[in-house]
């Protein structure tokens, strides 16, 4: 039997091709991440629901659209009153209603997101350059690697672990096939991947929740690191004052942690074990009958075009799963950007409640389009190169 218990070099090897793929997904994945933030939160300029900016106007005095449109109503007002002196009363009457209406709905226009069209997202792209759609790129490029770095590696960790005590509960050493240092990857159980992946992602969401909310301010405001920290770190659920005490300043970076960790957890058990469950669905079908049979099929010769194509599809199945909370998570984040509300930002549960309330389930899925786009590049990036780093490192 060959020893499966990790080592140092397995453990190198697992942080160095997690590392290179981090790197990959941030530099591919980045611009359409950013479209899909901003088209959950209309554009940065609604974190919450109709009712919620109804009750308090500092949401909507806030957002630089809202007091475009109303100075442009007021000079509509003002330039009606002029004209109505030289006209008669009832042009006036009608020329200021018309004008008050057209306010209300400017108002109205700001507050109340509607469902993404292709034209939405036509015009979105175009009042944002290439280069605007890399902001907040800069965080994640330099810790992106880092973290995937820790997640590959207790992902490849525990999943080593796990398929040694899937052999001796066999009652097998791993001579039923050629025996070989990496048939943890190959020959354990689909089960072991969804626990090895649920184990990763819930550890590194500790490490990544930080991080996602200031790319997101970074991507709805298009604000520098630095300040996009000091914003978290004045302004949230915890706390709203000028100097808020060090302990509540640091949560406010933990901001909708349970449905963060959901979409790190979750998201990552299904992506991995969907990846995997692709590769083999492959290799059963470029193998003989007979070492399906024997259970020898392997997906080490699977070609590089199935493997990104078993990652593509891994990936758009994950954000299948997850879309709904991500999206509240990217609203929960959007609301705090410097709220100087007297009101209480809202929870997870209350904001998906009131959305699904006044917008319909809908709004759950608001900006699914440009997410299944990216997550197909981004995971048929990311997936194979971790496989071939990581084959690469372990032949020596």
């Amino acid at each position: 039997m060959v020893d499966q218990n990790y080592s140092v070099k397995s453990v190198r090897n697992g942080l160095l091709a997690g590392y290179s793929a981090g790197i990959c997904g941030v530099i591919v994945g980045h611009p359409l991440d950013s479209v899909k933030v901003l088209l959950q939160t209309n554009n940065g300029g609604v974190g919450t629901p109709t009712s919620r900016s109804a009750s308090s106007n500092s949401a909507s005095s806030s957002s630089p659209s809202a007091k475009s449109n109303a100075g442009n109503a007021d000079t509509a007002i003002t330039r009606a009153a002029s004209q109505a002196s030289s006209s008669s009363s009832t042009v006036a009457s009608n020329a200021s209603k018309a004008n008050v209406s057209t306010a209300t709905a400017s108002a109205t226009t700001v507050a109340t997101p509607t469902s993404p069209t292709p034209r939405a997202t036509s015009s979105l792209l175009e009042s944002r350059s290439l280069r605007a759609l890399y902001a907040g790129m800069s965080g994640p490029l330099l810790t992106a690697g880092a973290i995937r770095s820790l997640n590959f590696a207790v992902y490849d960790s525990v999943r080593r672990a796990l398929y040694q005590r899937q052999l001796q509960s066999d009652g097998t050493d791993g001579t039923s096939h050629s025996a070989r240092h990496d048939d943890y990857l190959h020959y354990d159980s689909l089960d072991n991947v969804a626990i090895s992946s649920f184990i990763s992602g819930g550890a590194t969401s500790i490490f990544t929740s930080p991080m996602v909310i200031v790319k997101t301010k970074q991507q709805i405001m298009v604000w520098g690191f630095r300040k996009a920290i000091e914003d978290t770190f004045r302004h949230g659920r915890n706390t709203q004052q000028q100097r808020p005490q060090l302990l509540k300043g640091l949560r406010n970076f933990y901001t909708g942690f349970g449905v963060h960790f959901y979409c790190d957890a979750v998201g990552t058990a299904v992506y991995f074990t969907s990846y995997e469950y692709f590769k083999r669905k492959f290799a059963e079908r470029n193998s003989d009958e007979e070492d399906v049979n024997n259970s020898q099929v392997s997906a080490r010769n699977i070609s590089l075009g199935e493997r990104m194509l078993c990652a593509a599809g891994a990936g758009m199945v994950c954000w299948g799963v997850i879309f709904p909370a991500d999206v509240i998570r990217s609203r929960l984040y959007a609301q705090s950007i410097t709220n100087e509300s007297a009101m209480a930002p809202l929870t997870g549960f209350q904001l998906a409640r009131q959305m699904v309330q006044e917008q319909g389930f809908r709004s759950l899925y608001r900006g699914v389009g440009i997410t299944v786009a990216r997550a197909g590049p981004v995971a048929a990036a990311v997936l194979p190169v971790y496989d071939y780093v990581l084959a690469w490192l372990s032949s020596d």
